[in-house]
């Protein structure tokens, strides 16, 4: 063996004892590097969206991961558009979202069936239907393929609220103007009682309240005191009557790009365990932003319950006819609507 054989052996032995603590400084390198997630919403930054859900969350993964996270917020719409933020998901221009699917109207048609009439009870027990009703359904999967889906939730029940005229009978509704978001189950609703629906943006209902364009809207407790509605509306006739499908989504690359452990920590604080916590924080806050809107002055109207009743009955056909428009778009409404009902009765 000559001088250049012994030589290139041992460069090759060199480069084997050294491989493995390469190998091995590379991935504490990568252990130790800070990953950065981008969480966005629309909402003011004391939105119970971010106080009592983001921040809270952004904690626990921030510890969970000893600090290898590190979660910048971006709310009130800093990275775009109320309804431009599940496309910031998809693109990643931000890596979390929390968005309303009513925003990108026809693209959730499954998830709808949340917010037909009288669906709900609780938004625990709805953002819980609502995460097994995922799961189980591949179709419904589906409508969120694009994302990494962390969590599906709704607000409490919302009801009926006007300026000037009470709603105390089924009478009562014929011919109001009812400001309401283009979810068409509660708009058919509004029609089928005798209400003007008048589609329109949560955003842009003040003025439309103040000048008299509406002469109410449907919302919940919490929306007419963080959109200062309550200021305007005097009369809130309570109803379970509607609730609005919710989201937090995550960019599909980001989380694949994610080490195994990182995501393990994901995964443990969203899903079902999101889902829920998040419901049940909306229906503890609800008795919160009640006492703030009559604060404000809003008087509580109960309608007799003879008349709920009748209200429900005559929304009935609505789920038969979103059932048929399931069906048209090759969609299994009915056995998604029996598995909603099933899980929210549970």
């Amino acid at each position: 063996m000559n001088k250049k054989h012994i030589l290139l052996l041992c460069i090759i032995g060199i480069f084997f004892i050294f491989l493995p603590q390469c190998s091995s400084e590379s991935t504490d390198t990568e252990r130790d590097s800070i990953i950065e997630l981008r969480v966005a919403q629309p909402f003011q930054p004391k939105h119970t969206i971010q106080t009592m859900v983001l921040d809270p969350w952004a904690k626990k993964i921030e510890e969970m991961s000893n600090g290898r996270v590190k979660v910048t917020m971006f709310p009130g719409g800093a990275l775009g558009k109320a309804g431009d933020h599940y496309s910031l998901a998809e693109k990643g221009v931000a890596d979390v979202v929390y968005a309303l699917q009513d925003y990108t109207s026809g693209r959730f048609p499954l998830t709808s069936v949340f917010e037909l009439p009288f669906m709900i009870p609780s938004a625990e027990k709805t953002s819980v239907a609502m995460w097994k009703t995922y799961e189980k359904f591949p179709e419904l999967q589906r409508e969120y393929s694009d994302v990494k889906v962390l969590a599906l939730f709704c607000h409490p029940p919302g009801h009926f609220n006007t300026i000037n005229k009470p709603i105390r009978t089924l009478e009562d509704f014929k011919g109001l103007k009812i400001r309401t978001a283009s979810q068409p189950g509660v708009i058919n609703a509004l029609k089928i009682f005798g209400a003007v629906p008048v589609t329109m943006a949560v955003s842009d209902s003040y003025s439309a309240l103040e000048r008299g364009v509406v002469d109410g809207t449907v919302l919940p407790w919490e929306a007419l005191s963080v959109f200062n509605q309550a200021e305007l509306l005097k009369y809130s006739t309570e109803a379970d009557f509607y609730t609005t499908a919710m989201m937090i989504v995550m960019n599909k690359r980001k989380y694949n790009s994610l080490p195994d452990d990182i995501k393990k920590v994901i995964d443990e604080t969203t899903g079902l365990v999101l889902s829920r916590e998040v419901g049940r924080i909306y229906d503890s806050m609800r008795p919160v932003y009640k006492e703030r809107c009559l604060e404000k002055g809003m008087q509580v109207v109960q309608l007799p319950p003879e008349d709920i009743e009748k209200l429900k009955a005559l929304t009935m056909p609505i789920r038969e006819e979103w059932i048929k428009e399931m069906e048209k778009k090759r969609l299994p409404g009915k056995a998604v609507l029996d598995a909603a009902i099933k899980f929210i009765n549970e």
